[in-house]
């Protein structure tokens, strides 16, 4: 079910950011020294590097379901988990990449959670629905993870799978996606603030 998850972000970003397939690539591999060598276009990555049970949801209780058969049955609460990204952008010119980062990162808040339109059709049946949030922490959560990747060198932040009234457009000056000029990227990505979608800034290496 998480390639489902992966999918229907995907499909979210691209039209609230957004993010156009023509000039925008989304990718949910590991950002690894090898594979951002191989990085030739404008990149969002997506990188799944945390999956653990949700143990402040309550699994009291029971629920009804109705079986394929179409017989009604109860049985206890599924567990929630939170799914944690790491998400970075990835572009030639720095202001760019801090542009497609903070505009990625402005359009997570402004939903609660993935609406229909964006879910792929098996996780609608999904209750609840998976809701997106900047998780907390810090980058030496995983340090294990931070000196393998090569986000350390990157503005990064995590999401758990959130409005402002309107949505900023990533604008680089090569690669012109709205009509409407992008406001000034942040010098620093936004200190942080499963499944629902969570931030956090990796510390930066000297070249």
């Amino acid at each position: 079910m998480l390639h489902l998850l992966d999918e229907s972000l995907e499909e979210f970003l691209r039209a609230e950011v957004p993010l156009p397939r023509s000039e925008i690539d989304i990718v949910f591999a590991a950002p690894d020294k090898e594979w951002s060598a191989r990085v030739s276009r404008p990149t969002v990555n997506l990188y799944l590097w945390d999956v653990r049970r949700n143990l402040s949801a309550r699994d009291l209780g029971v629920e009804t379901v109705r079986d394929a058969d179409g017989r009604v049955r109860q049985r206890p609460p599924l567990p929630q988990v939170d799914c944690r990204y790491l998400i970075t952008g990835w572009t030639s010119d720095i202001g760019d990449e801090h542009a497609l980062l903070g505009a990625t990162m402005a359009a997570l808040p402004r939903v609660p959670e993935l609406d229909d339109r964006y879910l792929h059709e098996a996780y609608r049946a999904v209750k609840p629905i998976p809701k997106i949030t900047l998780a907390a922490g810090g980058a030496g959560e995983n340090s294990d993870f931070w000196s393998a990747s090569a986000a350390s060198s990157n503005p990064a932040w995590t999401s758990r799978p959130p409005r402002p009234s309107t949505s900023p457009c990533w604008s680089p000056r090569a690669h012109r996606s709205c009509a409407t000029p992008s406001p000034p990227p942040p010098t620093a990505p936004t200190p942080p603030p499963a499944c629902s979608s969570a931030a956090t800034a990796p510390p930066r290496r000297a070249p």
